[in-house]
């Protein structure tokens, strides 16, 4: 895969995160393009964790740490990561990568189940995330960039951030812009989480 490509890509997968109005989300790319993604990145705030390589793809968390560390200072968010086995001492973006990979791993393995908290990562609302648990995915409100159980119109609005700004990733990285140039024109544009 091209870094051309790899970057339409990360806009199509990941233009929420770019934008800066989610903290987090899940990149699924060609397996041994480690070196190309942080080329992307670079000149940006980003950042990439992988947390499983299979045989054919790369999972990577895309991040920006400001905006997980936001979401770990969450007294109520902080808890339930807690309760999910992340830790009893501060939780730091750098403390809870580590597990999350493992518990991602052990599901992409088959050895447990998909690690449900990882909608606290991507921003989503708490309620939402346990929601869907207790639910097992289904009797939701509204089904969009995640399933909804709480606060339709909040989500609806987010959900419209997110398309406007998959929207226009995809449109800039068509014009043959990079990345780190699209980050900035969102940072100058003042979208933020």
């Amino acid at each position: 895969m091209g870094t051309e490509a790899m970057g339409y890509v990360l806009g199509q997968q990941c233009a929420p995160v770019i934008a800066g109005i989610k903290p987090s989300n899940l990149l699924i790319v060609e397996k041994g393009n480690q070196s190309r993604l942080k080329h992307l990145l670079k000149g940006t705030d980003l950042c990439g964790y992988l947390l499983y390589t299979s045989a054919e793809k790369d999972y990577w968390l895309l991040y920006e740490a400001k905006g997980l560390e936001r979401v770990l200072s969450d007294d109520g968010k902080r808890e339930y990561l807690r309760e999910c086995g992340y830790g009893e001492g501060a939780l730091t973006v750098d403390a809870v990568l580590p597990p999350l990979a493992r518990r991602f791993r052990c599901y992409k393995e088959e050895k447990g189940e998909f690690p449900h908290e990882m909608g606290v990562f991507f921003g989503y609302p708490l309620g939402d995330v346990k929601g869907f648990i207790e639910n097992k995915g289904q009797n939701f409100k509204l089904s969009g960039y995640w399933k909804v159980y709480d606060d339709v119109a909040y989500a609806s609005r987010i959900f419209e951030l997110y398309e406007a700004a998959r929207k226009k990733a995809l449109a800039l990285c068509s014009q043959g812009m990079r990345i780190s140039d699209i980050w900035k024109n969102f940072r100058m544009a003042g979208v933020s989480i």
